[in-house]
């Protein structure tokens, strides 16, 4: 047999060896690992969410299952085949339980399992404090994991928006999904996002028809008759047609904690051009001080729109953080109440600490009357349970910071800040910021009200700010010459009218 033919059987028997082992080596290769997460008290299982680093710091994929930012989510256990090595984890089974973090090794064909009990050192549904989320977007079972993992009890289910319409040519059942122990997900909710900006619907028993309008034309308000027991939330302060949404009343509710605020583009028309060029590069939090600023402006008018907090629906912008609104439920909670509680104004947003404020034994929302010229202190009780390091705790009244505390000083006044005193109509709230540096975290009550003689604070320059913003926005209608300018432009005059009106009934400089 010639050399060259004999070489070639040999390779190729060579060839059949290495094909048989790969798949053994492959299996040799890999660990399995199962996670079993419980309460501590209970016993039961928890839904959690863990990020696993190898040694390069990098997070790992874990097959099978739901992935958010390098978090796999999950319900109870999770099973993990990873390659032999050292990694990191960090578990997460909402902010009522402590962050775990720790390592592990895997050698070659280990198989291993591991049950971690996890203690909830506050439980906020025992003093009617209920967490939700005002927009979600994904498939249903992923968020009713993520709602889980998460401990959020409502959620508002974005299923159509300006492109699409998931219930078109289907019929529409009930629109609430119950699921995981009183756990709530609204399953009608919608987006409108055009050039007066976005807003994301709740408590509607149908979609409103979004898809295929321009750009400009009709203004959301077209659809104003069709919203009677609607909740509707402006994306941001910061919408180009957030004034005159508010001149036509058509808000509920406006978000001030979101992904989406930090990523927010502002376009060179856009009529918060100029405020938006004052943030640094670089700066992490400026979207996020600027959105509070205009906030609090609209405060400052005598408007009363309660704050709230979304994950978005920005597939980009989609993360692992726990941005949510808490709203303090008076006697059952329903999905209904919850909502009520919203529209008072019983709430705080955050996205790390959990705070709980009264005054006179009165949640935020609460109006005080007092008489004019009477002096009158306000005492702030707060409750504060963080697994973050608190900066500083500070009390904005009037749209400015009049007190700040220092953890030590809060741990010290037992709970007990500083009185806000009052000689006139205005507002107060409670902000906590915490050391973290990749974002702006923090947690803030919504407002209190105090009413001089029964009127609110309505401020002349925060007026007037509104309606500067109102020409802004006007000048820059991307519409032809035509009715349809004409009944967008109306709109607009109208809203100029009634900021205008405003700042002359102005109480306050």
């Amino acid at each position: 047999m010639p050399h060259s033919h004999l070489l070639a059987r040999i390779l190729a028997c060579l060839a059949l060896v290495v094909a048989l082992l790969v798949p053994s080596l492959a299996i040799a290769a890999s660990a399995n690992y199962e996670l079993r997460v419980v309460d501590a008290k209970t016993n039961l299982p928890c839904a959690a969410k863990i990020r696993i680093m190898d040694s390069r710091g990098n997070p790992k994929r874990i097959k099978g299952a739901l992935m958010i930012n390098g978090s796999a989510y999950f319900t109870g256990s999770l099973k993990m085949e990873l390659r032999p090595g050292q990694y990191q984890f960090r578990l997460d089974a909402g902010p009522e339980y402590p962050f775990l973090e720790g390592n592990f090794i895997l050698n070659s064909g280990d198989s291993d399992s591991r049950t971690i009990e996890l203690k909830q050192f506050i439980d906020m549904t025992r003093e009617d404090w209920y967490p939700g989320n005002l927009a979600m977007s994904g498939e249903t079972a992923d968020l009713e994991t993520i709602m889980m993992a998460d401990d959020l009890v409502l959620g508002n289910h974005i299923t159509w928006d300006n492109q699409s319409n998931r219930w078109a040519g289907k019929p529409i059942g009930t629109p609430t999904i119950e699921f995981g122990g009183d756990r709530y997900l609204w399953q009608l909710g919608g987006e409108d996002n055009r050039a007066g900006g976005k807003l994301w619907f709740a408590r509607l028993n149908e979609p409103l028809p979004v898809q295929r309008l321009s750009h400009e034309y009709p203004a959301a308000t077209f659809f104003q008759s069709d919203l009677k027991n609607a909740h509707v939330t402006a994306r941001s302060p910061m919408e180009p047609d957030l004034p005159m949404w508010i001149s036509q009343d058509l808000l509920d509710s406006i978000c001030v904690l979101s992904p989406e605020i930090e990523a927010y583009q502002f376009g060179p028309k856009h009529p918060l051009a100029e405020q938006a060029k004052e943030i640094r590069k670089g700066d992490v939090t400026g979207n996020s001080r600027l959105a509070l600023d205009t906030y609090f402006k609209l405060l400052e008018t005598g408007v009363r729109l309660p704050p709230v907090a979304a994950n978005g629906t920005v597939k980009e912008e989609q993360t692992s953080r726990l941005d949510r609104v808490y709203a303090h439920v008076d006697g059952v909670f329903t999905p209904e109440t919850w909502w009520q509680a919203i529209e008072a104004g019983r709430t705080f947003v955050t996205n790390g600490p959990l705070l709980r404020a009264n005054v006179e034994g009165k949640f935020p929302g609460h109006v005080f009357p007092i008489n004019i010229g009477e002096k009158h202190e306000f005492q702030i009780a707060l409750s504060l349970a963080t697994r973050q390091t608190i900066v500083y705790l500070e009390i904005i009244k009037n749209g400015e910071k009049v007190k700040e505390v220092s953890l030590e000083e809060y741990k010290d006044r037992q709970g007990i800040l500083p009185p806000v005193e009052f000689t006139d109509s205005g507002w107060f709230l409670v902000r906590v910021v915490t050391e973290e540096s990749g974002y702006y975290q923090y947690a803030m009550t919504a407002p209190f009200y105090v009413e001089a003689n029964g009127q609110p604070r309505i401020s002349k320059s925060a007026s007037e700010f509104f309606r500067d913003w109102v020409f802004r926005r006007a000048m820059n209608i991307d519409l032809p010459d035509g009715d349809q300018r004409n009944e967008i432009v109306d709109l607009q005059r109208n809203a100029r009218d009634f900021w205008q009106k405003r700042a002359q009934q102005a109480n306050a400089p």
